[in-house]
């Protein structure tokens, strides 16, 4: 009768009809060449945000000393966006992300990361050239580095899990990649208040 057909993924396995256009872009994003593109848009936002602070550090010279200190954070930040991406490739990062590994987990997984690149990018995003408005090339690495960190927190492209390193063998604390729903924190706190 007057029925409303759910989409397909909403169907679950009683689904007959072949996967919608929708269902087909969903399943891409699971794809070697979207965590591939997915992997190279971090890193060049990670250089992109180092290039640009060392660029910006010129404002010294024009007294724009808030700009200075943003470019400086340009740059830290830029690194660890290289570390975490890059990980095990160079030997010198590989030891820089094993401290990472260990003292900001949240950084090993994909939307941790995507929090912090969004955060980073936002932070930097509002640190003008001479304490305006105006744009330099700071704000531009940083909204790049904001857009790259809101495809990691909402997962729009699913990277594999990750390798963790020596810090693998703390144990998350439950919830800790972001994935338990509402209940699962309720079930949490009940069991955390039950008297022993």
């Amino acid at each position: 009768g007057n029925r409303r057909k759910l989409p397909s993924r909403y169907r679950g396995a009683m689904a007959d009809e072949p996967p919608s256009r929708l269902d087909r872009l969903w399943e891409l994003r699971k794809t070697r060449t979207a965590t591939t593109l997915l992997k190279f848009t971090s890193i060049f936002g990670g250089l992109f945000l180092v290039l640009a602070g060392i660029i910006g550090l010129t404002g010294i010279f024009q007294g724009q000393i808030v700009y200075f200190v943003g470019s400086l954070y340009a740059i830290i930040f830029g690194c660890t966006v290289l570390i975490v991406e890059v990980r095990d490739k160079v030997p010198m990062v590989s030891a820089a992300y094993q401290q990472i590994d260990v003292y900001l987990k949240f950084m090993t997984l994909q939307r941790g990361k995507g929090l912090y690149y969004l955060g980073v990018g936002l932070l930097v995003l509002y640190i003008g050239p001479d304490g305006t408005s105006s744009w330099g090339l700071n704000n531009v690495a940083a909204l790049l580095l904001a857009i790259i960190g809101v495809s990691h927190t909402f997962k729009l492209i699913k990277e594999s899990d990750p390798v963790l390193g020596p810090g693998n063998d703390v144990p998350l604390a439950p919830g800790a990649d972001f994935s338990s729903t509402r209940s699962d924190w309720g079930n949490m706190v009940a069991a955390a208040n039950k008297p022993r």
